[in-house]
């Protein structure tokens, strides 16, 4: 897998999504052949989520900066634009708050996976 791309951001954010859409066809055709694939499918998705929690404070500062070095238009005073750069950081914030709850939740649900396939004590 090539981890350094000289895509665009937006290309590659369009490739990830692409690339769940297929995860989520080959999981609802059952393309899962154990608890073991489901478990590393598990942890692969909180990783994910792991990391899209990192990118979107990331945007975030891209976006102010952007603001503060005149680089975004400006079609009403600068106040309204300012208070749009807020509202889309606290979205860009809620984001990435739920991400994290979804990584809280999978790795729960992988750990509550493990602990099925592992042996009875009896």
């Amino acid at each position: 897998m090539d981890l350094v791309s000289p895509e665009p951001p937006y290309l590659l954010a369009a490739q990830a999504s692409s690339v769940v859409r297929q995860l989520y066809r080959r999981v609802r055709d059952g393309e899962l052949d154990s608890a073991a694939d489901l478990n590393r499918t598990l942890g692969a998705l909180r990783q994910l989520a792991d990391d899209l929690t990192h990118v979107l404070p990331a945007l975030q500062e891209q976006l102010e900066q952007s603001l503060m070095d005149g680089g975004l238009p400006r079609v009403g005073p600068a106040a309204e634009a300012w208070d749009t750069v807020a509202a889309v950081g606290q979205g860009l914030d809620d984001a990435r708050t739920a991400g994290e709850l979804l990584a809280q939740e999978l790795r729960t649900s992988q750990e509550m996976l493990s602990g099925l396939a592992a042996p009875l004590d009896g």
